[in-house]
């Protein structure tokens, strides 16, 4: 009886790793297919060729937008309202989406549709910069996304009258920077963070989360994050910003803040998303839910 009890666990557990359901792919939810974040790395050091994909202008004390974890699929409602209180507000500068744009593949021009700058009822053309997550990648959904939004790891900055400050967008969307991220992390840092007054970093895997509810995606390998847990402190990286677990989290650790804004996927019941100041002394945040 236990031997045919093994055999049909044996069995289901095929079945579903052999499942071809779009949706319901298990061997991409647990091993994310397409390029491995070196790949993706270097094929987006060769989009930007390592230089500034934008530079902002701004006032010396400036404010942006944050949203996470949209999963776009059927229904757009929440972004799309997000994207009009973001392009209707003045004082706003640009806005950020911390990463799994779309809950599967294909659906990424429904969620560029719905962040997309529409004159007949958007007053500013601001631009919203994106993080890669989990779901951007399953079902090779790599290739999606670099054709249609573009490189994973990147950086811009922010020019106001007297200051300039520093933005880095990095790629975790399997579970890991990899070497070749971190090694250019550590070296760009080294290299250019005196010339900002500020320097905030955008991740779609929450850094100091433990949980292991979303296997290999959950949180970075326990070295991995020592090691840049320092050199965030080392190199005065003020605030990361992060989602991927779908609820609020804000911790300070050795000088910087590390901060999970909530989803504002369609189907959940608080939908959150945040606004950034920046002056001189500080980065304050703010929460709004929709």
């Amino acid at each position: 009886m236990l031997q045919m009890v093994k055999r049909l666990t044996l069995i289901c557990l095929v079945c579903l790793l052999l499942n071809g359901c779009e949706k319901y792919n298990f061997i991409s939810m647990v091993i994310p297919p397409g390029d491995l974040v070196n790949s993706r790395f270097e094929q987006s050091m060769r989009i930007t060729q390592g230089k500034a994909v934008a530079q902002i202008e701004a006032a010396d004390e400036y404010m942006f937008y944050v949203c996470t974890d949209t999963h776009i699929d059927k229904t757009s409602v929440n972004l799309e309202a997000f994207n009009s209180i973001l392009r209707n507000d003045y004082d706003a500068t640009f806005g950020v989406m911390l990463g799994d744009a779309i809950d599967r593949r294909d659906n990424l021009p429904r969620y560029l549709e719905a962040i997309k700058f529409n004159p007949e009822i958007h007053k500013f053309d601001y631009t919203i910069f994106n993080v890669i997550g989990n779901h951007d990648v399953y079902f090779n959904g790599w290739e999606d996304y670099k054709s249609l939004i573009g490189p994973s790891v990147y950086w811009f900055s922010v020019k106001t009258p007297s200051y300039s400050d520093l933005y880095i967008t990095l790629d975790s969307a399997t579970g890991t920077l990899g070497k070749k991220q971190f090694d250019w992390l550590k070296s760009f840092l080294a290299e250019n963070r005196d010339n900002y007054r500020h320097c905030i970093v955008f991740t779609h895997v929450n850094i100091l989360y433990s949980d292991l509810s979303q296997l290999v995606t959950s949180n970075l390998p326990m070295d991995e994050t020592f090691a840049l847990l320092e050199v965030f402190s080392k190199y005065r990286v003020e605030l990361v910003l992060q989602g991927h677990d779908h609820y609020r989290d804000d911790q300070m650790f050795n000088g910087v803040r590390y901060t999970v804004v909530g989803t504002i996927e369609d189907s959940v019941d608080n939908p959150e998303y945040i606004t950034v100041f920046v002056n001189d002394d500080n980065i304050d945040l703010n929460w709004h839910s929709l």
